[in-house]
């Protein structure tokens, strides 16, 4: 009897309640799965609009006298920025040098690399002109290093070698300091130009170490979190817009390079001038070693000064007919910029085996393809002659090219 009430009560619907109830908590998950679903689309479209990032990447070649020719996977590296409200952000550059870079030591064939922190700092903003920042910064002495230092937006490949064994760029510093734009906006007083404008960046660091001779100051650049001294280093930026397209910047550095109290002073002019399809820029940088002091071990006598400048003259330009092209086209902007530069370095004597000022001078004939801004394939050739101990290419001239973009 139990069983025949069992079935009747299914044929004649009087058991349609555990149904409904298996039916209503179907409803209810699929609703809440709807909503987890919105509020995770709501949590990924907040962070899209508060976090940026990018990457860009380097393959270069080079062929130059008395080396063998070799392809370099450079770099790659990954840029994000955070914005956690209107005041608040932080930013950070991870560098991933020589990935793929191949080399044969006693043991047989290895692939060599390293992971770098270019920068990663905070900054709570008080207003345009006053912005506290703290963290590993690029170091602002000089535009090439505090701003320009990006493969994907230079014209040329190579460094100038003021960039490298004077300004050892890329040049970051862990330390705390300040940054700030519009301090005279244009109009100010009614005798500035409408475009004037001016900003600075302050920075308190670790600073330079003993670890430099005659050849340069890579080698000195400061850890993160250590110091050779009990000496903070002061660097700043000044830069200035008298008009559009024209910039110059000042900077300075002083610092204790050893435990002593022997001071490096440091100054730098960079300039920028544009004038439709003409560039004009460069930069000037000495560093002022204060005698007595001694290199890192203990016994070499520091170099008295260290110098260097570069100029480039770059003219930028189309030619219609390339539109109908692989070229140019579907393409909004191409551009080809052909590319000028001289510079060089000198480096006083340490007193080591190689006696005498260390000088390097090179001229360079470049041109370059961009199908897009931030995308670009570059080639250029290199004249270089240099006195006493090589700083850079030495007496080697050659070609170089690369491919290097940003997304």
């Amino acid at each position: 009897d139990a069983e025949r009430q069992k079935l009747k009560a299914v044929f004649d619907g009087s058991a349609t309640q555990p149904l409904q109830t298996i039916s209503e908590k179907v409803d209810r998950l699929e609703g809440e799965v709807d909503s987890l679903q919105s509020q995770q689309d709501a949590q990924a479209k907040t962070l899209a609009e508060k976090i940026e990032l990018h990457v860009y990447s380097v393959l270069e070649f080079e062929d130059f006298e008395k080396t063998k020719s070799s392809y370099d996977g450079l770099k790659i590296e990954l840029l994000a920025n955070a914005r956690l409200t209107d005041r608040l952000k932080t930013y950070f550059e991870l560098e991933l040098e020589r990935a793929a870079k191949t080399s044969i030591d006693s043991s047989g064939t290895s692939r060599q690399g390293e992971v770098e922190l270019e920068a990663g700092w905070l900054e709570y903003a008080i207003n345009d002109q006053f912005n506290p920042s703290f963290g590993v910064v690029t170091v602002p002495f000089g535009k090439f290093n505090a701003l320009k230092h990006f493969e994907p937006f230079r014209d040329l490949t190579d460094r100038p070698a003021v960039l490298r064994r004077v300004i050892p760029s890329t040049w970051s510093e862990a330390g705390a300091g300040f940054t700030g734009k519009n301090l005279l906006p244009g109009g100010t007083l009614g005798i500035l130009p409408d475009g004037f404008d001016m900003g600075y960046e302050l920075f308190f660091i670790n600073g330079l170490t003993n670890e430099f001779t005659d050849t340069g100051t890579r080698d000195a650049r400061g850890a993160f979190g250590s110091d050779n001294n009990n000496n903070k280093a002061v660097v700043g930026r000044l830069e200035i817009s008298p008009w559009e397209n024209q910039e110059v910047g000042l900077s300075g550095y002083r610092g204790a390079y050893d435990n002593d109290g022997h001071n490096i002073n440091g100054f730098d002019v960079d300039w920028e001038f544009k004038k439709g399809p003409f560039e004009l820029i460069g930069e000037y940088a000495l560093l002022d070693v204060e005698e007595g002091g001694f290199e890192s071990d203990g016994v070499t006598a520091v170099p008295d000064y260290l110098n260097g400048y570069y100029l480039e003259g770059h003219y930028h330009f189309w030619f219609d007919f390339l539109n109908k092209t692989f070229l140019g086209r579907n393409l909004e902007d191409p551009t080809f910029t052909a590319v000028l530069g001289y510079g060089g370095a000198a480096i006083a004597d340490d007193g080591d085996a190689g006696l005498g000022i260390n000088k390097e001078d090179r001229w360079t004939l470049g041109l370059n393809y961009r199908p897009v801004e931030t995308f670009v394939f570059k080639m250029e050739y290199q004249l270089n002659d240099s006195k006493n101990e090589a700083l850079e290419r030495g007496d080697n001239n050659g070609f170089i090219g690369s491919v290097s973009a940003a997304f």
